[in-house]
């Protein structure tokens, strides 16, 4: 079974930790391009969490990435420092499977 691994601001890669996955904190947003080639070249990762407050200044870059990118799945988490906004579990789980 994969590992989930969650890129994200300090406070929120600590609560993922306490939980037992594995997280980088990244205090620069145009470092999430450089660190998701990184981790597509790693077995072990099935899923990555990318916290909303790093995801938003490089959307378009990650998108790119995301689209085009089979194995690790590569989804985004609100964190406490950015808008929540209700997540669609279904086209969630639809994406994953490849239907979205």
């Amino acid at each position: 079974m994969g590992k989930i691994l969650l890129l994200g601001d300090r406070y929120t890669v600590s609560l993922f930790k306490l939980m037992g996955t594995e997280g980088k904190s990244l205090e620069d947003p145009y470092q999430l391009e450089k660190e998701l080639e990184a981790v597509r070249r790693r077995e072990d990762i099935d899923l990555v969490l990318i916290t909303r407050d790093l995801y938003e200044p490089v959307r378009e870059k990650v998108d790119v990435l995301m689209a085009n990118q089979g194995k690790p799945l590569i989804t985004v988490i609100p964190s406490p420092f950015s808008e929540s906004k209700p997540i669609d579990v279904k086209k969630m789980v639809l994406k994953a499977l490849g239907f979205g």
